[in-house]
């Protein structure tokens, strides 16, 4: 399993245009400071998220989001029902 660390760090490649690993787990820094530096020699990658305007982070769990529904984008079986529960 790839450990892939989420944050807008400088030399961050992007996340919407990577292809993701089918096992990957995400680790994501405390919101302001992002990931430690333990953390960021620990993972195989860091990744950023799109954003537009002035801002410096987005929301820890906002950014979780949209890291899983990436993932389900390009993994997930969607042709079973079980997946569109609403």
């Amino acid at each position: 399993v790839r450990l892939l660390g989420i944050d807008n760090l400088p030399g961050s490649l992007h996340l919407e245009t990577m292809e993701l690993p089918k096992s990957v787990c995400f680790l994501f820094g405390q919101e302001g400071p992002g990931l430690s530096e333990q953390a960021r020699e620990s993972v195989d990658g860091t990744f950023s998220i799109a954003q537009f305007g002035s801002t410096r982070s987005i929301n820890a769990s906002a950014a979780a989001a949209i890291a899983m529904h990436s993932w389900v984008v390009q993994h997930a079986d969607l042709s079973s029902e079980q997946a569109w529960r609403g």
